[in-house]
């Protein structure tokens, strides 16, 4: 048909097609007319006919057409309004996309839907939602998204239960706000919902050091972590006898924190949270028990130095012992504090190269390093502070090597050349 990249997709069947659901929606049909701008500004219509369900074969640069839909909420604990000045204009970027919640697992708060929007959903089933929902109590929301629209929660998850769409809750625990009695109250009334509402996961706020004219909040402390783990310890009983699941789930931050092993696999059951973190570092654990049998006795001398974030730290701890069985292997960690964001920000995909280049400095020259993949921007080599993988390769001398979350990722790297 002699559409070329850079040609715009306007119309199918005379629907307008403002992002990739509208595109897959609508192309479905067996006979279908189209509209496309060339990049001279004319408008071809082509008409095609094909199978039913039938792909037609075009790629998008980007899964929304039109303006991504940006956040009206004033949230107290918001990241973004933590951020240090004078980064990238797209880390500013608020997104509360109903469509990137369906697509990449993003989670919403719902409070900036148009009747249109909420139609659409219903008629696509654009199932499932992820929806940050953080307290149940409609004065309370409120006043934590600073947004009056924020109050309807129960009322629009209601909704989309009602048109069959499945969603997937987070809250993100602030000490003195929805802690204690609100987080119970919250996690009953969202059981009510379910199945529309499938799971509910439980992450702690997170602070940075550039929280200058923003409300105080305080950080989740070892004790609090204690006490939450044993509270939705007692909710994971009580809903596995009545769901025949755990519902509710922590984030691995909170045994971090309480200085407790990471529950087994089985309480995270499908990993139903895994697009909020919570899980991966149990998913990471047991793929490398399952790789240990096969793991060499014994290898030429060599050495390797895994770099991470100060969380992650004790997760690998025990890899790096087992690994450090191996005769002739020397596995060292390298713990970066991330100077760059402060506060209590410890995970690793936070970290920025200006704290790695300091941390490794010149003691790392010729050694192999090996760098996590999440530290980088999607698909590129570029950190959150623009420093890019050459800059810390030319600073510090280092080997270094890349791997992602998996651990046969990391252990590949350490055993290559």
């Amino acid at each position: 048909m002699e559409i070329v990249p850079g040609d715009i997709l306007l119309t199918i069947n005379g629907y307008s097609v403002n992002d990739i659901l509208d595109y897959q929606f609508y192309s479905q049909d067996d006979y279908i007319i189209i509209e496309v701008e060339k990049e001279n500004k004319e408008i071809w219509t082509i008409e095609i006919e094909k199978e039913y369900d039938e792909e037609l074969g075009l790629d998008f640069t980007e899964v929304v057409f039109d303006r991504m839909r940006s956040c009206q909420n004033r949230c107290l604990f918001c990241f973004v309004d933590q951020l240090p000045l004078h980064m990238r204009k797209t880390l500013y970027v608020k997104d509360d996309d109903y469509r990137h919640s369906f697509i990449n697992g993003n989670f919403i708060t719902l409070t900036n839907l148009t009747e249109t929007d909420w139609e659409k959903i219903v008629r696509m089933r654009i199932s499932p939602l992820y929806v940050s929902v953080h307290c149940i109590q409609g004065d309370l929301r409120r006043e934590m998204l600073k947004n009056p629209r924020a109050g309807n929660i129960k009322h629009d998850l209601k909704r989309l239960m009602n048109a069959g769409i499945e969603v997937h809750t987070q809250i993100v625990l602030c000490p003195g706000w929805n802690d204690g009695g609100i987080l119970t109250e919250t996690i009953e009334e969202l059981a009510l919902l379910y199945p529309g509402v499938a799971s509910v996961g439980i992450v702690p706020v997170g602070l940075t050091g550039h929280r200058n004219n923003l409300p105080l909040l305080n950080p989740v402390t070892p004790e609090l972590a204690k006490f939450t783990i044993k509270t939705i310890e007692t909710y994971q009983k009580n809903f596995r006898e009545r769901f025949g699941q755990g519902f509710v789930y922590l984030a691995d931050e909170f045994y971090l924190r309480a200085s407790q092993d990471l529950p087994r696999s089985e309480y995270y059951d499908d990993y139903c949270q895994i697009e909020n973190g919570i899980g991966l570092s149990r998913l990471f654990l047991d793929e490398f028990t399952d790789m240990e049998d096969n793991l060499p006795v014994t290898i030429p001398p060599q050495e390797a130095y895994i770099l991470t974030g100060q969380s992650a730290e004790t997760v690998l701890r025990g890899v790096v012992e087992r690994l450090n069985q191996i005769e002739g292997l020397t596995v060292k960690l390298v713990p970066v504090i991330n100077r760059y964001f402060g506060g209590g920000v410890s995970v690793t995909g936070l970290l920025t190269g200006q704290d790695i280049i300091e941390t490794l400095g010149n003691d790392y020259r010729d050694k192999k390093v090996i760098l996590p993949e999440v530290v980088f921007r999607e698909g590129q080599d570029v950190l959150l502070d623009d420093v890019c993988l050459e800059d810390i390769k030319m600073s510090s001398g280092a080997d270094i090597h890349t791997a992602d979350g998996s651990a046969r990722s990391l252990v590949e790297a350490i055993f290559t050349n």
